[in-house]
């Protein structure tokens, strides 16, 4: 029997490390399992072996198989020389025997920069049959502590090329690192944590890997360009990019005015009630308080903004002005190259209370900008109307399901629209019962036009004097996308919303993750060990 290389393999979809395939030759008579396997004197438990293109688990050769394979683990370079051993175990021998081979790298495509020690793989696998452009993708990554020195300088991103296998870093950002080192056994080690952005391209129906790099303590940070600009000082912050400029509220910093790039001189804004932000929930009304909403903040406490070459992030918290029953949070990411803004909010009830109104999910409109609506309808027809051919506050002007998939704002004579993309909606009771929430959507209009998610809500029911109570412990998030685009002009086309469509398929269905995977460090124990426990259970015995 001989070991015999077939390639040195840049990382694919089911192999996402940099590997070499080899096949037994032969035809051995009895099973032979891989106890052991050896790279230049040094033990390896990342491989992995297969019969007739079955991954064989444990690590076994059978005896009947046409073909045997081995794939094994290498950061190879072309030119590298690496002197394998495997020790293989017939059933019943005392012994292994051991079988030797000496390999020479010659692919194409090997490690991508030897001045990086480490890497993590992860696999990006496109599922909806929609091309991915520069999608956003969060990352969390655990690394041993003594592996990286600084985060923000050594980390990088590389894809690797499905057809070719060649290796090209792209864009990214770390944005949040942390340190565990309490102690060291067999139980824990000391480890950072990292959070990492990056934008990926992956095309329809297929699957790419992306190594993440670290381990280069003489890296320098990476300068990116970007179509990102943050402007402002305070709470009067400016985010702009390719598709757009937001303006923040100067002492709220609500989301005021966005200013589609296609459209010189158009401005979506509300500037009328309270303060006049164009994102103003979530709102409480109890009475005999006022009605209050998030936008009438004066200067959060809570307040932070994460910026780099892939997004800037701000993110609020605070109870609501003369609520304290009430926290609420809200996070506004805005992506490079990327026309859709994240809107991310939580509400908590701390304490018992009992509403007139409790509501998430607006979007508030001047005139200037807009006069027609359109909605894709839970029975996946596209609708639209005039808004004034509705009922006037403070009648509400229509309901709809609260499951739509995106709506918008539009102008049939200029083209303008400001969609909105409904993903996410939850929440949670600790105690009391299940979740209770409205089931739809309102549109309304006054001398304003806009959209909100009510929670509980009789202030415009015909009863409109009931008091509903809401649990200490109810929790609310809710995440949707504010999606500025251009419709055709003229009376109204459904396929005119492609667009906006096309949008929410993406936005609401990403790019599936693979776990990270990673080099087996020598630290590692070769057998399984069983967690801390309050008493002893052997989970290995049937």
């Amino acid at each position: 029997m001989e070991l015999q290389k077939l390639y040195f393999s840049a990382p694919t979809p089911d192999a996402p490390y940099y590997f070499v395939k080899a096949a037994l030759t032969g035809a051995p008579e009895v099973e032979l399992e891989v106890t052991e396997v050896r790279v230049n004197g040094v033990h390896s438990r990342d491989f992995s072996v297969a019969n007739d293109g079955a991954k064989a688990v444990p690590a076994v050769w059978r005896a009947g198989a046409a073909q045997r394979h081995l794939y094994l683990r290498l950061d190879w370079q072309k030119g590298d020389e690496f002197d394998i051993e495997l020790d293989l175990k017939a059933p019943g021998a005392a012994a292994p025997e051991t079988l030797c081979a000496r390999f020479v790298a010659d692919g194409e495509h090997g490690y991508w920069n030897k001045s990086w020690k480490h890497y993590a793989s992860h696999v990006l696998k496109e599922t909806s049959g929609r091309a991915r452009v520069q999608e956003p993708v969060h990352l969390v990554l655990g690394l041993y502590m003594d592996r990286l020195t600084d985060p923000e300088a050594e980390l990088r991103v590389v894809e690797i090329d499905p057809a070719t296998g060649a290796a090209a870093e792209v864009r990214s950002q770390v944005y949040s690192s942390s340190n565990w080192d309490k102690w060291q056994n067999i139980n824990c080690q000391p480890t950072t944590t990292v959070q990492i952005a990056f934008l990926a391209d992956v095309p329809a129906n297929t699957s790419k890997v992306f190594l993440i790099f670290y381990g280069n303590p003489g890296a320098q940070k990476p300068n990116y360009p970007t179509d990102l600009n943050l402007s402002g000082e305070g709470y009067s912050l400016s985010i702009e990019n390719a598709y757009y400029t937001v303006n923040l509220h100067k002492e709220s910093g609500s989301i005021d005015e966005i200013l589609p790039k296609s459209r010189p001189g158009l401005v979506y804004c509300h500037h009328l009630e309270t303060n006049g932000a164009l994102q103003w929930n979530p709102g409480i009304y109890a009475p005999p308080k006022t009605w209050m909403h998030a936008s009438d903040w004066v200067y959060p406490a809570n307040f932070k903004v994460i910026a780099g070459p892939i997004f800037v992030m701000v993110k609020r918290f605070d109870p609501i002005v003369d609520y304290e029953e009430v926290e609420c949070s809200i996070t506004y990411t805005f992506y490079s190259n990327n026309p859709g803004v994240t809107v991310e909010s939580n509400i908590d009830v701390t304490r018992d209370l009992d509403v007139v109104a409790l509501r998430n999910g607006s979007v508030v409109l001047n005139k200037e900008t807009t006069g027609d609506f359109v909605w894709q309808d839970v029975d996946h027809t596209v609708k639209n109307v005039h808004i004034t051919d509705l009922p006037r506050h403070p009648v509400k002007g229509m309901v709809f399901d609260a499951r739509t998939p995106w709506f918008a704002f539009y102008d049939r004579t200029q083209g303008n629209a400001l969609g909105v993309l409904n993903l996410e909606f939850g929440g949670v009771r600790r105690e009391g019962g299940l979740i209770e929430a409205e089931p739809y959507y309102y549109l309304h209009w006054g001398p304003w036009f806009y959209v909100s998610r009510p929670i509980i809500y009789t202030f415009t029911s015909n009863n409109p004097q009931r008091v509903m109570h809401m649990t200490a412990g109810t929790s609310f998030f809710e995440k949707y996308q504010l999606y500025p685009f251009e419709v055709g002009r003229g009376e109204a086309e459904y396929d005119d919303f492609t667009p906006l469509a096309n949008a929410w398929a993406l936005a609401a269905e990403p790019l599936s993750k693979t776990a990270a995977k990673f080099d087996t460090d020598a630290r590692v124990p070769d057998e399984w060990v069983p967690p801390i426990l309050v008493s002893h259970f052997e989970e290995l015995v049937d």
